[in-house]
């Protein structure tokens, strides 16, 4: 399809970039600046970071209705639905606001670029952020679609599974992220923020109870999730 109508051009200066060095780990497809990536994050608080924690960490578990679920399914069952939430609250608000001319990279800040890579491709490439998201978006249903992966029924998996379920977590990420730190302004109303950081947190909850994110993952937003932590920690204390 075309890509959206073009905004004002962002220019980004290749200098003090380098490439992370171990080209076939969860990390080979950032590009990240010596420089602290927080020094250009603007932070800002997620809203209902208190109110919907508890209802968010309910949607965690799964439902007794369906006590035969195998902890594999389940996890492909969530990332599904947080998928879906992601691409109904965050992409498609985008899409006419994240063109070529707007963001030229897949970046979470000044300093961090994201480089894509599916199975067919030798090396990362760099794509357009909204080319990138359409990739993974494709990727990552097709993946989820796989019986062959994750079979039902309680059949054994993949060994692959669990490989590609951290790297459609770690792309699901990146795309809040990028939405966050680069077009916050996009999700003004009340409406559209409130979703966006639900949405992130579900994701965050989620991905962090399962062990499907690192810590060095979440550095493009590690202050902003500080925040939430401490905020929804001294909510349930009380």
């Amino acid at each position: 399809p075309p890509p959206p109508p073009p905004l004002v051009q962002r220019r980004r200066s290749a200098k003090n970039m380098a490439i992370l060095i171990d080209a076939t780990r969860s990390n080979s497809d950032m590009v990240l600046s010596v420089a602290d990536i927080h020094s250009n994050m603007r932070l800002v608080p997620l809203p209902g970071e208190t109110h919907c924690a508890c209802t968010l960490r309910l949607l965690l578990t799964v439902p007794r209705s369906m006590p035969d679920l195998s902890p594999n399914e389940w996890m492909m069952l969530k990332t599904t639905a947080i998928l879906q939430e992601m691409i109904d609250e965050v992409v498609v608000p985008l899409e006419q606001h994240c063109s070529r001319e707007s963001c030229p990279c897949m970046s979470a800040g000044a300093h961090l670029e994201f480089l894509w890579k599916d199975d067919d491709m030798k090396e990362p490439q760099r794509k357009p952020a909204m080319e990138y998201i359409k990739a993974f978006i494709q990727f990552a249903r097709l993946s989820l679609a796989n019986t062959e992966l994750c079979p039902r029924g309680g059949r054994r998996c993949l060994d692959s599974f669990m490989p590609r379920m951290l790297k459609l977590h770690r792309c699901i990420f990146r795309v809040y992220a990028h939405a966050y730190i680069q077009h916050t302004e996009k999700f003004c109303d009340a409406e559209g923020f409130f979703n966006l950081g639900m949405g992130f947190k579900h994701w965050l909850f989620f991905a962090r109870d399962s062990g499907l994110v690192s810590d060095m993952d979440l550095r493009p937003m590690r202050r902003l999730i500080d925040v939430v932590d401490l905020t929804v920690a001294g909510r349930e204390a009380h």
